[in-house]
């Protein structure tokens, strides 16, 4: 049995093999099914800008219950943590098909998010177990392409089953996949962290204020995801676009190829040469969605966003579960979900407001000039608030007093 005791001695050992293939299945489920909730409650009578709310919800609700999953990753059995998680989602996700109304929706689209947010922090924790400190960076960045593999078939699938049988077989085949997933959790060996005392309630236990304005950086970024998970197949819609939804699979096959390079660069040369160019380049992908009229473009547009996006988060999560330490992995996976979560959650309901009032293309290209300018200004700030540490633990006044 896997002693979490002990530091991982290599990389790709049994238990993060298996903790990477279940990531496969829990980003599977939920990717056939986010893309397709706001068609779904558009078809349930909704209008567009409450269609945008009801699909936050589930964002919404991870906010909020999100600081309470750290700390109880970092408290209980994570695996236990995660097979709970991974049933309440599974059944939320197969009572969407007997929605009668947009507000029954909601209430099921709120437990999906209380369920995905104690299931998303264990995971991730849970998986840093099994990675050797020197190899967070380049370990974090492989866990996360099960995420990334799963959104070349999920997207594409969920439209496919739900055009071709309707919303409710696609919702029951998301949830049987859920399932599995729980099976494979079961066996993976797994031994928790036996507890020597009774550790007392913080504020840092729900939120880890040293990483804070990562989460906001990270907030940033997925904005994107929502207004994407949101509109584009709206926007396909609109601009008479056949398989928009090949965007996500531009975007899983250039991460696929980018993913393993970053994890190992952040590894050796540090966060700045990852994060200043992705922020560059995740905005460029917005521009170009915004413009796009052709499909190439917005295949384009997905390669584009892997490299901006898909290297810059990851690597940010990595980053901070490296310099808190795997004890609160909890904790920075929690916080850095915060700042995804509010992204996810309010970009889609905005960006509701400003499509309605301007167009998809005024959102997307507002969305690109605030990720680039307020990207680049927050980690101006983190940067200066690590050198100021870094230069007030080097200074003699901070040494103690010697007695004579």
């Amino acid at each position: 049995m896997t002693d979490t005791h002990q530091e991982p001695q290599k990389l790709w050992n049994r238990s993060y093999i298996l903790v990477l293939s279940l990531g496969v299945f829990t980003s599977m489920a939920s990717q056939m099914v986010t893309p397709l909730i706001s068609k779904y409650a558009l078809s349930l009578g909704a209008p567009l800008t409450f269609a945008a709310t009801i699909a936050s919800m589930m964002s919404i609700a991870a906010l909020v219950f999100r600081p309470f999953s750290g700390m109880v990753s970092d408290r209980v059995n994570r695996k236990l943590l995660m097979i709970i998680g991974t049933l309440v989602t599974a059944a939320s996700v197969f009572l969407y098909s007997f929605a009668q109304g947009t507000a029954s929706l909601m209430v099921m689209r709120m437990v999906h998010g209380v369920a995905f947010s104690f299931m998303g922090v264990a995971n991730m924790a849970f998986g840093s177990s099994f990675i050797p400190k020197d190899r967070m960076g380049e370990g974090m960045g492989y866990l996360g392409l099960g995420s990334i593999l799963s959104s070349a078939i999920g997207p594409n699938l969920g439209l496919f089953l739900s055009q071709s049988f309707g919303y409710p077989v696609c919702f029951t085949i998301s949830a049987v996949i859920s399932l599995a997933a729980v099976g494979m959790m079961c066996i993976i060996p797994y031994e928790a962290p036996k507890k020597t005392e009774k550790k007392k309630f913080s504020f840092h236990d729900l939120i880890a204020g040293e990483i804070i304005i990562y989460a906001m950086i990270m907030g940033l970024f997925s904005c994107g995801n929502g207004l994407l998970n949101t509109y584009l197949a709206l926007i396909g819609d609109e601009r008479h676009i056949s398989n928009i939804a090949l965007f996500f699979t531009a975007y899983s096959i250039a991460i696929v190829v980018i993913r393993p390079l970053t994890g190992k660069i952040l590894d050796r040369r540090g966060l700045t040469v990852i994060l200043v160019p992705a922020l560059f380049v995740a905005s460029i992908s917005m521009l170009i969605v915004g413009a796009a009229h052709t499909l190439w473009l917005f295949i384009l547009a997905g390669a584009l966003k892997a490299i901006g996006q898909g290297a810059g988060s990851p690597s940010i999560q990595a980053n901070c579960i490296k310099t808190l330490g795997r004890e609160r992995a909890g904790v920075a996976s929690s916080t850095c979900y915060i700042g995804q979560d509010i992204g996810n959650a309010f970009a889609p309901i905005v960006g509701g407001v400003v499509a309605t009032s301007y167009g998809y293309d005024t959102m997307f290209y507002g969305y690109a000039v605030l990720l680039l300018v307020c990207g680049l200004g927050l980690y101006r700030i983190q940067l200066g608030i690590e050198k100021r540490k870094v230069k007030k633990a080097l200074s003699p006044s901070s040494a103690p007093a010697v007695s004579d």
